[in-house]
């Protein structure tokens, strides 16, 4: 039987050394790959007047930092076919996105009603899938809107594939007022599989352990043993200074790895 497009690009991975081969890994690179031959049918479904395609149930993948999870939603969203729209992005962003067209909706000299609903909608159109990376919640203003944003999403059809740190049970955990948040953390229960990936290695410090630097580097320094972790972590790619316009007219300068993307 031959490869998935989504299996060979995880072996690719692994064969380039970009990714060492790890069973928890391999056992979620399975599940995204029926999941995507799921979404892959529905959208192949004959359409029956009066029922509608039922689409398949999203994964919201949970565990401890390191394990690959982001990378691995990366390889399941890159390698989905055209026929399936999707939209990779950081969820903070996402919210945020929210939020300013709830801004435009609610100044709008014709607003009435939920706007949620509709912004729900227009991102279902958008987008059949959507690929949150860092699912969290810690702000008021986002647990009082998620169970009508993604209720709306959810009821048009719309399929979450979530990374996260914490079981969705823990989301927005001790913040105020989080009953407002309950009724979201029931629904995405029930519109996606939870699932854990196991695995306690963090592969993002792996490459720098025959460093012998323990202690955590934040900011680049001028030390030939932080030196040399970065070169192993680099790989033989380049650090370029980009800019990133943030909220506002601010514009901030970083150092950034350069790299093709897998």
């Amino acid at each position: 039987m031959s490869s998935t497009a989504l299996q060979t690009a995880y072996k690719g991975l692994i064969q380039r050394g970009r990714l060492l081969a790890d069973p928890h890994q391999a056992t979620l690179i399975t599940r995204l790959d029926q999941l995507q031959a799921e979404l892959i049918s529905s959208n192949h479904a004959t359409f029956i007047p009066g029922r509608p395609t039922i689409p398949p149930n999203g994964l919201y993948i949970y565990g401890s930092v390191g394990t690959g999870k982001s990378r691995l939603m990366d390889l399941f969203a890159s390698t989905l076919p055209a026929i399936v729209t999707r939209r990779r992005i950081h969820f903070h962003e996402f919210m945020m996105d929210v939020h300013s067209r709830l801004h435009v909706a609610r100044s709008s000299p014709s607003y009435s009603g939920d706007p949620l609903i509709q912004i729900g909608r227009a991102i279902r159109e958008e987008s059949q899938v959507l690929a949150f990376d860092e699912f969290q919640v810690t702000d008021i203003a986002d647990a009082m809107i998620l169970a009508r944003l993604f209720g709306s999403i959810w009821q048009h059809g719309g399929v979450m594939v979530s990374t996260s740190n914490r079981h969705p049970s823990n989301l927005y955990e001790n913040g105020l007022n989080r009953d407002v948040v309950l009724p979201f953390i029931r629904q995405l229960q029930q519109q996606c599989e939870v699932w854990e990936i196991g695995g306690r290695q963090d592969y993002r410090r792996r490459t720098g352990q025959s460093v012998g630097v323990e202690r955590d580097e934040n900011f680049l320094g001028d030390g030939r043993a932080f030196r040399q972790k970065l070169e192993l972590v680099l790989r033989g790619r380049r650090l370029k200074q980009v800019s990133i316009p943030v909220q506002g007219s601010r514009v901030l300068t970083i150092d950034a790895v350069v790299s093709e993307r897998d």
